[in-house]
């Protein structure tokens, strides 16, 4: 068995572990209380502003990345949140290359009042075979803006081995975009008062663009 490496920076509290031969990074309490609601105002906003984007029956901001931003100082420290943490990946893994990854794409994704009954147990239950990889990329970042419950975190799986990362408000995980994974989603009955939103950035090499 692979120990954990726990690594304090600040007031962040961090773990990396080993799961399938791939190191998962968890990092928690990343944003100011003020970022966290800049960013959730910004996100309300687009999905306003856009309210048939969709990815499934999930809204999402496709056009997040396009938009004249309202919060860019949110903006502004969330990625630099990001960069940082990168970085720390690229020490723990011991793979300087990763600090040269390039943003692909970014986006929110956010369950709410919208989803019926019916449409989860259609699409989104964790058994009904979500589950997805993105051999394009190198690495993906999860932030969890809002949720009701750590319990509905990220689901990875390997060759029929399954666990499921927390998913705590304001944390953020890094994983390899080649590990299959699947959002673990609250029912209706939960999401009608309070929202699960994430933010979620891709990264790949330059010579792949």
């Amino acid at each position: 068995m692979i120990k954990p490496t726990y690594l304090y920076i600040k007031h962040h509290a961090i773990t990396g572990m080993n799961y399938f031969g791939k190191t998962l990074y968890h990092a928690y309490n990343v944003l100011s209380e003020e970022d966290v609601s800049g960013l959730i105002e910004e996100i309300n906003d687009e999905l306003s502003i856009n309210p048939d984007n969709k990815d499934g029956y999930i809204e999402a901001t496709n056009g997040l990345s396009k938009r004249q931003l309202k919060n860019k100082q949110c903006w502004y420290n969330f990625f630099k949140m990001v960069k940082a943490h990168l970085n720390n990946y690229a020490e723990i893994t011991n793979n300087p290359n990763i600090r040269t990854l390039k943003v692909a794409s970014y986006w929110a994704k956010r369950m709410y009042k919208d989803v019926t009954q019916d449409q989860y147990e259609e699409q989104m239950y964790i058994n009904y075979g979500n589950l997805h990889a993105h051999t394009n990329l190198d690495l993906g970042i999860i932030y969890y803006l809002q949720n009701p419950s750590r319990i509905y975190g990220t689901l990875i799986e390997d060759k029929g081995r399954e666990f499921i990362v927390p998913g705590d408000e304001n944390s953020m995980i890094i994983h390899h975009s080649d590990m299959n994974h699947a959002a673990v989603l609250p029912p209706p009955i939960i999401t009608k008062d309070s929202p699960r939103t994430t933010i979620i950035v891709d990264f790949k090499y330059s010579h792949k663009f």
